[in-house]
């Protein structure tokens, strides 16, 4: 299985780009980085893992993975919906919060968490 990570984590590109196809958008939002994986879903490929997993909320932390089956074909319409569903979620949620600044002490563990969601969904594809 080809897998592709999405991500503007920099912590998940260091860990990763060795190991996987790893797209890195070091500046885009969360939500840029659903919109990529949206795009990339159109064109054949499927999620891997749902992207709102881990209960953290968008306005929690700046950092977003996305773990896909890069594939080429018929687009997976279950993964068309969690997407879409993802988007709008996220949306709804920064649009009726404050945008939050993040201490730059804050940032490593923030990085850490997204990452340790990422290696769960990829353990969860590897069994």
């Amino acid at each position: 299985m080809n897998l592709l990570i999405i991500t503007n984590n920099p912590r998940v590109n260091i860990e990763f780009c060795d190991v996987e196809q790893v797209q890195f958008h070091e500046n885009a939002s969360q939500e840029e980085i659903l919109r990529i994986a949206r795009d990339c879903i159109h064109l054949g490929a499927r999620l891997v893992a749902h992207p709102m997993a881990g209960r953290i909320k968008p306005h929690e932390t700046p950092y977003k993975s996305v773990l896909l089956e890069e594939r080429r074909g018929e687009t997976d319409v279950n993964s068309v919906i969690i997407i879409e569903d993802s988007i709008a979620a996220t949306r709804k949620l920064l649009e009726h919060t404050s945008m939050q600044k993040y201490d730059d002490e804050l940032l490593p563990d923030l990085q850490l968490i997204d990452l340790l969601l990422l290696k769960s969904g990829l353990d969860e594809v590897r069994r």
